[in-house]
C-alpha cells in the first residue's frame, strides 16, 4: 500500500493546528465491510485456538509473519485487534486481510522535538508493546516465523535509506531521520543474522 504524506491545517476541539497527514487509495473494494480482526477472531474461532493459529488456519501466515518482521523493523508498539482488519464481502461469501495500516506509534515517535532523548535511545532495545497477535514482544515474535520460511522481502541495503527518506527532508530532522536508519539498519542486520541461523 502506497501512502502519500500531505502538509495540513486541521482544527480539534476548535484549536486549528499546522500538521502532518497521511493518506493512501481505500483499500476496500465495492462490497467489502471492515471488520476488526480481534472482533472477526472472536466470532469465527475454533476451540482455543490463538489468534495466529486462526490467522494460520485462513491461509494469513505469510501477512502475519510480514507483519512481525516490518513491526520489528520500525519498533511498532501499537498493534492491537483493532489495527488488523478483515474485509468480508457478503455477495461472493469470500473474507481477506487489509493491507497493514496505522503505523503510527513507530520510528521513535516518542523523541520527536526531543534531541537528547532521541540520541539516548537504545535503537534495539525490545520496546513494550501492545500486540493482539504473537507476544509482548517484538524481538521474541520474530522467533514464530518458521525455520526457512519464505517471507517474500526486499532484501534492505544501506544504500535504500536515499528512497525510504525521500521528500521527507522538510519533515523530520537530519538527526531523526539518522537514528531511525539506524533502527532499521541494525534491526535488519539482527533479523538477518536470526535467519541465517535457522538454516
Amino acid at each position: 500500500m502506497k501512502y502519500k504524506l500531505i502538509h495540513a491545517q486541521i482544527i480539534i476541539d476548535g484549536k486549528e493546528q499546522e500538521t502532518w497527514l497521511s493518506v493512501s487509495e481505500n483499500f476496500r473494494k465495492d462490497n467489502e465491510e471492515k471488520l476488526a480482526y480481534d472482533l472477526y477472531y472472536d466470532l469465527q474461532k475454533e476451540g482455543n485456538e490463538s489468534p495466529l493459529e486462526f490467522a494460520i488456519r485462513n491461509n494469513w501466515e505469510l501477512y502475519m509473519y510480514q507483519m512481525f518482521c516490518i513491526d520489528y523493523l520500525i519498533a511498532n508498539r501499537d498493534r492491537h485487534g483493532s489495527n488488523l482488519e478483515v474485509l468480508r464481502n457478503d455477495e461472493d461469501d469470500s473474507v481477506r486481510i487489509a493491507p497493514l495500516f496505522d503505523q503510527g506509534v513507530s520510528l521513535l515517535f516518542s523523541t520527536y522535538g526531543n534531541e537528547k532523548l532521541l540520541e539516548e535511545t537504545d535503537v534495539m532495545r525490545d520496546f513494550p508493546v501492545n500486540n493482539y497477535i504473537g507476544s509482548k514482544s517484538l524481538e521474541y515474535n520474530l522467533s514464530l516465523i518458521p525455520k526457512g520460511y519464505d517471507l517474500q522481502i526486499w532484501k534492505l541495503k544501506k544504500e535504500d535509506q536515499d528512497y525510504i527518506f525521500s521528500g521527507i527532508k522538510h519533515v523530520l530532522s537530519e538527526g531523526h531521520r539518522n537514528k531511525i536508519w539506524e533502527m532499521i539498519w541494525k534491526r535488519w542486520c539482527f533479523f538477518e543474522q536470526v535467519r541465517n541461523q535457522e538454516k
